[in-house]
């Protein structure tokens, strides 16, 4: 079936409508995230008092913990494990495939419309909390190319949450509690790829791994920050752009085994 954009548009339009009638829950969100992100800057101010050697700027450290969390935690792209899994374990993906939409990708994309509001709240309110508790990061060595291939990156980034935990959900159909695969992925993710310690604090070794990794292409868009990026951006794009295609094809195969049950199970 030949996809076209416009109807996936459409849902993520429509969702985004439904979270702009919800502005207590924006609201709240966005109090939670600056009480979070305080707190992180003030346990952060702490360690760099206490260790005089650090690669990366007291600023910069705390400002690429908050592009994780508003950008990548705020869609939460990673929730639409549940929407599959949801759908597969109640029989309701017999009901979806009848629709003229790819059942996946329309779910992904009302998923992010859903949450795209509170995502630019939160990163309209980290910055100008930042701004007033902190101060602006170094950025000096950031250029137009730079901003262009983050801005890719964090739309491989988006796609790529959306592929890794698509597949997890569709696992379902074979394990009786995806759940646990999910909280494993997740927590690896949120390691690795930034949530708690910037990948430049990492060290050497693991920021390698890191880097050409799956969870590179997370981490890759919380190193905005990160004077060490200009001179790795090239591999960095490279290997994002190969994992993000791989997972997507993962995805597409798990997916077409599934199918077979459906068609085996549902008639």
């Amino acid at each position: 079936m030949a996809m076209t954009i416009a109807p996936y548009l459409a849902l993520a339009k429509s969702a985004a409508h439904e979270d702009s009638a919800n502005i207590g829950k924006v609201v709240g969100s966005v109090l939670l995230g600056i009480a979070r992100i305080v707190l992180i800057a003030l346990i952060y101010r702490a360690a760099y008092q206490a260790f005089s050697h650090n690669p990366l700027p007291y600023q910069n450290a705390v400002w690429s913990i908050a592009v994780y969390f508003a950008l990548i935690l705020g869609l939460n792209g990673r929730q639409i494990f549940r929407l599959i899994e949801t759908a597969v374990k109640t029989g309701a993906v017999e009901t979806e495939l009848i629709r003229p939409v790819e059942w996946r990708a329309a779910k992904f994309c009302y998923l992010i419309g859903r949450n795209s509001l509170e995502s630019l709240s939160l990163a309209v309110a980290f910055t100008a909390t930042l701004l007033v508790f902190i101060g602006p990061p170094t950025v000096a060595f950031l250029s137009p190319a730079m901003i262009a291939a983050y801005v890719y990156l964090f739309v491989i980034a988006v796609v790529t949450a959306g592929a890794m935990y698509t597949t997890v959900g569709l696992s379902a159909f074979w394990l009786n509690d995806a759940k646990s695969v999910f909280r494993i992925l997740d927590k690896t993710v949120l390691i690795f790829g930034g949530a708690f310690v910037p990948v430049a604090l990492l060290p050497a070794v693991v920021q390698e791994v890191v880097r050409y990794s799956p969870f590179g292409v997370y981490a890759a868009v919380t190193q905005l920050f990160n004077p060490a990026m200009a001179g790795r951006m090239v591999p960095t794009l490279v290997a994002s752009t190969v994992w993000t295609i791989v997972l997507l094809g993962l995805c597409q195969a798990v997916w077409l085994r599934a199918e077979k049950r459906v068609e085996v199970n549902g008639g």
